[in-house]
């Protein structure tokens, strides 16, 4: 009698090659599924009647930061298996942008701890351009040695398409780095058109979770590139790209959050949220489930995840509902999963350094001209470059509920600030500050009253980086202590903050997305169309910065 460690029966089991469920078994042992088959001459040390629900592979995000969560990867990792997720593709240039190599060896420590199989994807752009200042820059040589470490699977979204224009800058040697070591890259396409496919490609990278509508989606399959569906807090592109979808191209297709807050993966959940979407737009449950487990192992090169056969990693998940991806149960390597928290590794915050005063956010304009001004666009991390004609008082810009003021302050070496106008944000009173500004992660504040911007740049300079909200004063804020991106605790901590912040900001405006989330990336000079970062407004469109008005 052979004995292994875990026998579940009167399963229906995912067969991700066929796309069909089948009432089965699995036999595990040493984290391995070793057979499918009835053994009527083995025996189990754990044995589970599933009672006919769902057994699918465990869910694969394709492409996340995680320090857009909010949380530490521990606690990231504890909620996002509690969502059926065992593996992610995580891009660490938050963390990397701010503390540099002592941040990538962070996140790797911490990696170490956590069930969650984290695989990272090397920074390829600290800083993302020249166009903002950061707290670190990783060159090419920097990186090189980390391709030994086993969690890292790449090199992370190549952002910098100038870049790639010149064969001899260090961008195009960190992709060659990353190729000579066996590993891959991934893309970051974001508005643009065939000739900046056909680049990306002929760098062979594979990649792209930028494409928000069904055409650009089948643009890049028709370029020989990978499609992350993304469907993270502010970036909701699912829906657009679903339609892209076929039975010749699914298998060039996975999903993605990218960017999701704790709040979100609580009460949305993760991947399983991108499944329950895609069936509730009409995709057979066994086809999306299989775009989130075995499309994105294949994507990312992992030949034995992702599937329920022998030989394959035991990475499952028991579902109550197929249709909602509601998770009962999830294994690891053949483990069950606990999901109790536990501490992380120690992280030495660096100090945050800028000088503001109140003068700082005057912003003096010519009354008989235009100002190019950023406005949101909800659901998307691209703005509308649009140019009107703003209120003054005495020479100087006036905000109101249409139009509020914008100020990215360097926050490294007290290098300077940008000073800017943004619509969309919808306050009727107050300011809110975050030291999380993609990619470099510069203070950044939003407002309609000076000295609360003043108060709220303050406040998280004193606290070490965070979220924070100001009305007349009085404070709301969500500590963020490990690089002014992530909190030390428990996520149902950070959630509960998280909430009081959204709740404090709809007393000031009746916007419906994350203004928090939205904020961030609007210092983020690499995706379309007016941005602003430390050093000013920048036009994407022409990629260069601009003064207010011309």
């Amino acid at each position: 009698m052979q004995t292994v460690d875990l026998h579940i029966e009167n399963a229906q089991i995912l067969d991700v090659f066929n796309q069909a469920f089948e009432l089965g078994e699995l036999w595990v042992d040493q984290g391995q599924i070793v057979s499918q088959e009835s053994e009527p001459d083995w025996q189990a040390q754990t044995n589970i009647d599933a009672q006919g629900q769902y057994l699918v592979p465990g869910l694969i995000d394709a492409h996340v930061h995680i320090e857009s969560s909010l949380l530490n990867p521990l606690e990231f990792g504890r909620l996002l298996l509690k969502n059926g997720v065992t593996t992610v593709f995580a891009d660490p240039h938050e963390i990397a942008s701010v503390a540099g190599l002592a941040g990538l060896e962070y996140m790797f420590k911490a990696a170490e701890q956590s069930p969650l199989n984290i695989y990272y994807m090397l920074p390829s752009s600290v800083p993302a351009t020249d166009f903002e200042r950061t707290g670190a820059v990783l060159a090419a040589k920097d990186l090189r040695s980390l391709y030994q470490n086993p969690n890292v699977a790449g090199l992370a979204e190549v952002m910098d398409y100038p870049a790639l224009q010149n064969p001899n800058s260090d961008l195009v040697q960190k992709i060659k780095d990353a190729q000579a070591a066996g590993k891959h890259v991934d893309g970051h396409l974001a508005g643009l058109d065939k000739k900046g496919l056909a680049t990306y490609r002929n760098y062979q990278i594979e990649t792209d979770h930028e494409a928000s509508s069904a055409t650009e989606a089948k643009d890049r399959i028709h370029a020989g590139l990978r499609v992350f569906i993304r469907e993270g807090t502010v970036e909701r592109d699912e829906i657009n790209l679903l339609p892209a979808l076929n039975a010749a191209n699914q298998g060039r297709m996975s999903f993605a959050t990218d960017d999701k807050t704790a709040s979100d993966l609580l009460g949305e959940g993760s991947i399983n949220y991108n499944v329950a979407l895609a069936i509730q737009h009409g995709v057979p449950a066994a086809q999306a489930y299989t775009l989130a487990s075995f499309n994105a192992a294949q994507a990312h090169h992992l030949d034995q995840v992702g599937a329920l056969a022998p030989g394959y990693q035991a990475d499952f998940v028991l579902l109550d509902d197929l249709n909602q991806a509601q998770v009962q149960q999830v294994w690891v390597a053949g483990q069950a999963v606990s999901f109790q928290s536990q501490p992380g590794p120690a992280f030495e915050n660096p100090p945050i350094n800028f000088e503001l005063k109140l003068a700082d956010f005057n912003l003096p304009l010519k009354t008989d001209q235009k100002s190019h001004i950023i406005e949101i666009m909800p659901g998307h991390i691209t703005t509308r470059h649009q140019q009107v004609q703003l209120k003054t008082v005495d020479g100087n810009f006036v905000p109101d509920a249409n139009y509020a003021k914008i100020l990215v302050a360097e926050r490294y070496h007290n290098l300077g600030h940008g000073l800017g106008v943004i619509a969309g944000l919808k306050m009727r009173a107050g300011a809110i500050a975050s030291t999380i500004a993609h990619d470099s992660h510069n203070l950044i504040v939003a407002g309609v009253n000076d000295q609360d911007m003043l108060t709220a740049a303050n406040y998280l300079k004193g606290i070490g980086g965070g979220q924070v909200l100001v009305n007349q004063g009085q404070i709301t804020a969500l500590p963020l202590t490990i690089g002014g991106l992530m909190s030390t605790q428990p996520y149902e901590t950070v959630v509960a903050q998280h909430q009081q912040l959204l709740q404090a900001y709809r007393t000031i405006s009746d916007l419906d997305f994350d203004p928090f989330l939205t904020l961030s990336f609007m210092a983020l000079p690499v995706i379309p169309s007016l941005k602003i970062t430390d050093q000013g407004l920048f036009d994407f469109d022409h990629f260069q910065f601009i003064n207010i008005q011309d």
